[in-house]
């Protein structure tokens, strides 16, 4: 569960950011206010200051640096890093308290150890959907969810098997520990393992390398995010039928997604929480929803289904 309050998320504008975030700092007793009842005093001379760094999935790094752009604009004495590596490592570094912001596709108890959890709040702040992508040559349009798994599980090996030419299937992978590799596997494996004789030609390490490669190899098939599959050499394949799209994952009728997660820590130094409670307060904000549709992400409260981190879905 979120510690932040929905009804709470409203965001201002540039000037009216700068003033509630100076509020919420207030709150926690990094600022102080000046005059009881001067609203627009207290915004003026209240002002949200300090540095945070924030790791993990690549897979809406660029939402959280576009996010850290604006927010940074509006509080010029903040300073957000932002850095890449993969779930697996915001996780792991969240969990050490390396870093005040571990972003992950996957829910944390899917890759720490319980103890490791202890202390982490699970701030659920949009949902990704993924899918598969192929090669712009590859002429197949459509695959069947068995096909998918085939796939993966090394089974199907030539696009002839699916309608296709007759050419070499060449599967790119995601590294172990990315959350874009265990959403997709969750939700197209089943549980189910490649057996160790099945190789892909390349395990890479963020979602940009894989369109990279996928469109320099022929016959080459990931899975990305949606916001990653408007490049040049590749294309996006529906499944059953069903195209990945926001509206088909609100619905459910779109299954591979996840939800995005900014891990912060209970504990974290109150020279810092103001600013990372404040961030992520203005990327969960009505005014920045829609940069996260722009970029391919579908707003927590437009979703008509729920996930849990058994991967079940059910209805809102």
């Amino acid at each position: 569960m979120s510690k932040l309050d929905l009804s709470r998320r409203q965001f201002l504008g540039v000037f009216g950011a700068t003033a509630a975030v100076a509020g919420l700092a207030a709150c926690n007793g990094t600022t102080t206010s000046t005059g009881e009842g001067d609203a627009e005093g207290d915004a003026a001379e209240a002002t949200l200051s300090g540095s945070i760094s924030c790791s993990g999935a690549t897979s809406f790094q660029p939402l959280v640096e576009a996010a850290a752009d604006d927010f940074m604009e509006a509080n010029p004495d903040v300073s957000i890093a932002i850095s890449a590596g993969g779930s697996g490592q915001g996780l792991s570094q969240i969990a050490e308290g390396s870093v005040q912001i571990g972003r992950s596709d996957v829910y944390a108890e899917e890759k720490l150890e319980a103890d490791q959890c202890e202390g982490l709040v699970d701030n659920q702040v949009c949902i990704v959907g993924m899918g598969p992508i192929v090669n712009a040559s590859v002429d197949v349009d459509d695959i069947t969810s068995d096909q998918l798994k085939g796939i993966f599980l090394g089974q199907v090996t030539n696009w002839s098997e699916l309608g296709g030419s007759d050419a070499p299937i060449q599967v790119i992978q995601r590294e172990a520990g990315s959350g874009t590799r265990a959403t997709f596997e969750a939700a197209v494996l089943g549980g189910e393992t490649a057996p160790d004789s099945f190789r892909p030609v390349a395990e890479v390490d963020s979602s940009g390398t894989v369109v990279e490669q996928v469109a320099a190899t022929d016959g080459a098939i990931s899975y990305v995010a949606f916001n990653y599959m408007e490049n040049d050499g590749i294309k996006a394949l529906t499944v059953d039928g069903i195209e990945p799209t926001q509206a088909n994952v609100e619905s459910g009728d779109f299954t591979i997604w996840a939800y995005e997660h900014m891990y912060t820590r209970e504990d974290e130094d109150e020279s810092t929480a103001a600013v990372t409670q404040a961030f992520i307060e203005f990327i969960m904000s009505d005014d920045f929803a829609e940069t996260v549709v722009e970029q391919g992400f579908i707003p927590m409260g437009d979703m008509q289904v729920k996930k849990d981190a058994d991967g079940n879905i059910t209805a809102a």
